[in-house]
């Protein structure tokens, strides 16, 4: 069973306001969620209107636990306040680069610089106006049902659970958070680990329902992938995560390293060549300076 441990400390804030760090070990899952979510309802209800997560010891979060940090987020938001991210892991950070929800976060390496970032809240505030007219009305993309935006930010549908980032400009980002399956491995570079691989996204595949085209071609992602890990791979104590999500749209394999197994020129013709089986193929730095490598298969 999963367990996750709390310490809370009081910070004080650049504005004399008190805030709370919260420090997590564990895993927040199915099993551990409902508590993660009581103590920061705690905290908030408390009269506390800032906190910090400090993730630097999480080693795994699930869908559920994805969506509970944005929807405590939210909530604090909501009250004046805000979630600030500090120290998260590699992984995580790729897990939310993979499934677009950097946005919705602010991130920092650092207690002391998440500190000193609730000392530009007023700065922040002094955005620019919008420039499309508010109140927004847009449809969701699944059910279709109708939606209203007052203004731009975070808003949940309390009927689907799903969560929308609706931008000055009138953009809308979707998360269906609700239907996402998620899985992680660690594997060491220089193995032939693309068959593991491959049967894990196969498993995700039909449990989100994509077809077999989808799945097939995904397949071949990962083989031409991991050849090139393997190629690039230093040292045979080098490991690598991988992280797969699966939702109905689409599947998602994600490999993240600090070593030279994805230390890849961007020009490498293994990435061209990946270019041309899936849809999306994203090389990037991560904040805290690990490397992720992302596939995607779209359904359609």
């Amino acid at each position: 069973m999963a367990v996750l441990n709390f310490d809370i400390k009081t910070v004080k804030l650049p504005s004399g306001e008190e805030a709370k760090a919260v420090f997590l070990t564990g895993s927040i899952d199915a099993t551990t969620n409902q508590t993660f979510e009581g103590r920061l309802s705690d905290i908030l209800n408390a009269g506390t209107r800032n906190a910090m997560l400090v993730l630097t010891n999480v080693k795994y979060i699930n869908s559920t636990g994805l969506g509970t940090i944005v929807k405590c987020v939210d909530s604090f938001r909501e009250k004046g306040g805000d979630i600030k991210l500090v120290g998260v892991p590699a992984k995580v950070i790729a897990l939310f680069e993979m499934l677009g929800l950097l946005a919705l976060f602010e991130t920092h390496e650092t207690i002391e610089a998440a500190v000193a970032s609730f000392g530009k809240a007023k700065a922040a505030e002094a955005k620019a106006a919008p420039t499309v007219k508010f109140p927004l009305q847009f449809k969701h993309p699944v059910t279709g049902m109708g939606l209203n935006a007052s203004q731009p930010g975070r808003f949940k549908d309390p009927r689907s659970g799903d969560y929308f980032n609706v931008t000055a400009e009138g953009g809308i980002e979707f998360y269906e958070m609700s239907k996402v399956r998620m899985a992680e491995m660690k594997v060491h570079c220089d193995l032939d680990f693309g068959p593991a691989v491959s049967a894990l996204a196969q498993s995700l595949a039909t449990l989100a329902r994509l077809p077999l085209p989808t799945a097939q071609a995904a397949k071949r992602g990962i083989e031409d992938a991991t050849t090139l890990v393997r190629k690039h791979a230093a040292q045979g104590g080098e490991t690598c995560t991988v992280l797969l999500v699966g939702d109905p749209d689409k599947i998602q394999v994600g490999f993240v390293a600090h070593g030279a197994a994805l230390n890849i020129a961007k020009d490498d013709p293994a990435l061209k060549a990946l270019e041309g089986i899936l849809d999306e193929v994203k090389y990037v730095l991560l904040p805290n300076r690990g490397w992720l490598l992302a596939l995607t298969k779209r359904s359609h």
